[in-house]
């Protein structure tokens, strides 16, 4: 990345540092530490069983969401402002636009996670420190991963509030509605789908192979049997190929997008 490149990761580090959204998830991540050291300070069960799906339902909910907001107006907000011509007539790349933009949101990104993680387990017990230390690794791909379909949903996208309005279906689609829909699947078909093929569509949508991942680790491979589901995992290298296709595939597309962009 040349000097150009490199100013731009600077700038939109800055920028983002002071975005109101990147506070707010330092500060929850930073709140679940309350609940975690109480719980794992006065139950009588492994604390990560006990605490460990409720973090991982709340990480599953909003990092998502956060991250998507964060990058909604990557593109479309210097198309908004008429500055996107300016930034292109810049000595770089096209596709050096984007992922500088990307990796200058994801620091912010992985800053904001990192504190928030890092404040509860500086007030956490031993054993919650643990259960949080296993879902920072996970929860930072999984922010990623949204981050980057943002930025695809920022380049695609011609107004920013059209941009904000399909980051929130979106979410919507893949956090709440994902799921359902695959229970529904189920229930119509009458089961005739096989546990396979539902595992296979569980971890092919990266907020589900995120709770499927972290739900084991917390739980054990038993927490989804005595629910009726046989849904697994992969093996380590499957599993490493789809965090970095969610997290590059969708990049690379908003740079490919952005070679065919006309501007004046």
């Amino acid at each position: 990345m040349g000097r150009v490149g490199r100013a731009l990761v600077l700038h939109e580090l800055l920028e983002r540092t002071r975005d109101r959204w990147v506070l707010v998830i330092s500060a929850l991540f930073a709140l679940l530490a309350t609940g975690v050291s109480l719980y794992g300070r006065s139950a009588e069960v492994e604390v990560a069983k006990l605490t460990g799906p409720s973090l991982v339902t709340l990480t599953a909910l909003l990092v998502p969401l956060v991250a998507m907001v964060l990058s909604h107006d990557a593109i479309v907000g210097e198309r908004e402002r008429n500055t996107l011509g300016l930034l292109l007539s810049l000595p770089v790349s096209r596709i050096e636009v984007v992922f500088a933009k990307y990796i200058g949101r994801a620091l912010a990104l992985v800053a904001s996670v990192t504190v928030g993680l890092g404040i509860a387990m500086v007030v956490s017990d031993a054993a919650g420190a643990r259960t949080l230390s296993q879902l920072l690794g996970p929860t930072l791909l999984l922010g990623l991963a949204f981050l980057s379909l943002g930025m695809l949903i920022s380049t695609c996208s011609r107004r920013q509030v059209t941009a904000a309005s399909i980051v929130v279906v979106t979410w919507f689609l893949l956090v709440f509605f994902y799921d359902l829909g695959l229970l529904g699947l189920l229930v119509i078909t009458d089961g005739a789908i096989s546990q396979e093929t539902i595992s296979t569509l569980v971890i092919a949508n990266p907020a589900g192979l995120f709770r499927l991942q972290m739900m084991q680790a917390f739980a054990g491979p038993e927490v989804l049997r005595d629910l009726g589901m046989t849904a697994t995992l992969p093996g380590p290298a499957a599993l490493a190929l789809l965090w970095i296709a969610w997290l590059v595939v969708p990049s690379i597309g908003s740079g490919i997008l952005l070679t065919r962009e006309k501007v004046t």
